[in-house]
């Protein structure tokens, strides 16, 4: 080849390696045009979704357009951050979109335009700073008398409870053999975890134990959430539980043999007939007040569908999923308080209790003495209750 050949070779190398690079740099404007353009979608539909019609924004996202703002603010002081071209809003949305109607992670991806991959890691960011948040606590041993139970109410002898604690079973998908399956297997033969909770009388959640196998024993479930000092009771202080529980100085439960569901004292009351004995009273009082705990997991569960059809994630993160839920459950409360508004009867849906109705069920494991204390104190609040009646 000679050097005119060559030179004239080196030249067109040199002009198709330009070409190339103006390409690329085509190609990157367009890219990032396209990045902007879907930065500025989004916002622009998360933007039509905060605004206009207030409606809008709570059967999107669960939750008002303040209440959603303050929970972006939250969640970016505790470190959430854009990722990409996602903003935080665009996170939080997607996140609540999946949490409040049980929404595929591909359908998401479809209606915010981002990859399935981009949308599971949004997912997880907002899952994880979500749990970051100070909004499930137990009372301190100071706490004041909740005003149900307060002096001069027809509850006041339970002046002492802090509450009411049971169990619900949200459906779960474990990633396990066929033999282990078993354990998740709830009395209806259905794969579930089996949470429990601590809800005070207004509905709150105080403490949350979840990721037990469907097949526990609730009795066990509490036993071993005290004993690991996740429930923390102050001296003097007890919980309401039904009857599926032991009665304890700690934790109590109604009266065995005697009527104990809402709809049975209603019957009762039809007929002129509502009260035959003082266990009668004292287990309708009760039941008031217990009945806060099934109330919430009611509205818990409507509010957010994906604990009525848990997808099939991996199983510890479907066990943080209902932290979640009752960690926003709590902020919605709290921020609805104090703008003193409440819309849990949008989402309030009657629970009526399923309780064993084995009488010896959950009297297992105690000590006598701790019989005769928690017997004790049943029978002072049932005479208390009697005589006053």
């Amino acid at each position: 080849m000679s050097s005119d050949e060559e030179r004239a070779l080196i030249l067109l190398m040199m002009e198709g390696a330009q070409w190339m690079c103006t390409v690329m740099q085509i190609c990157i404007l367009e890219l990032m045009e396209e990045d902007n353009n879907s930065s500025q979608a989004a916002k622009e539909w998360i933007q039509g979704q905060l605004e206009g019609d207030p409606s809008r924004c709570f059967k999107s996202y669960r939750m008002s357009t303040e209440n959603f703002n303050i929970l972006c603010d939250e969640l970016k002081a505790k470190g959430l951050a854009c990722k990409g071209s996602v903003i935080v809003e665009e996170q939080v949305g997607m996140f609540l979109q999946i949490l409040g109607h049980a929404t595929s992670i591909q359908k998401i991806s479809e209606d915010f335009q981002h990859s399935t991959e981009t949308v599971w890691r949004c997912f997880l960011d907002v899952l994880h700073y979500v749990r970051r948040m100070d909004y499930i606590s137990l009372p301190s041993s100071n706490a004041c008398v909740h005003q149900k139970v307060s002096e001069g109410t027809i509850h006041a002898p339970f002046k002492d409870a802090l509450g009411a604690i049971d169990c619900t079973h949200i459906p779960a998908f474990p990633d396990l053999d066929t033999d282990s399956l078993t354990r998740y297997r709830n009395r209806k033969r259905m794969l579930s975890q089996n949470v429990m909770a601590a809800v005070d009388f207004d509905g709150n959640f105080l403490a949350v134990i979840a990721g037990w196998e469907g097949e526990a024993d609730d009795n066990r479930i509490l036993r071993r959430a005290v004993g690991n000092d996740g429930i923390i009771i102050p001296p003097g202080k007890y919980y309401l539980v039904d009857r599926g529980f032991a009665n304890t100085p700690q934790f109590l439960s109604p009266y065995r043999g005697r009527p104990y569901r809402l709809a049975e004292f209603h019957a009762r009351n039809q007929s002129q007939n509502l009260y035959q004995c003082p266990e009668d009273l004292f287990n309708h009082r009760h039941v008031q007040l217990a009945s806060i705990v099934e109330e919430t997991f009611g509205i818990l569960k409507s509010r957010f569908k994906i604990l009525q059809m848990m997808p099939k994630y991996e199983y510890k993160i479907q066990v943080k999923i209902v932290i979640a839920c009752c960690i926003l459950h709590n902020f919605i409360k709290r921020q609805n308080s104090l703008k003193d508004v409440s819309d849990e009867s949008l989402f309030y849906v009657p629970v009526e209790y399923d309780i064993p109705l084995d009488d010896n069920d959950g009297v297992r494991d105690l000590r006598c003495d701790d019989i005769q204390t928690a017997g004790n104190l049943r029978d002072n609040i049932r005479d208390i209750l009697w005589a006053a009646r």
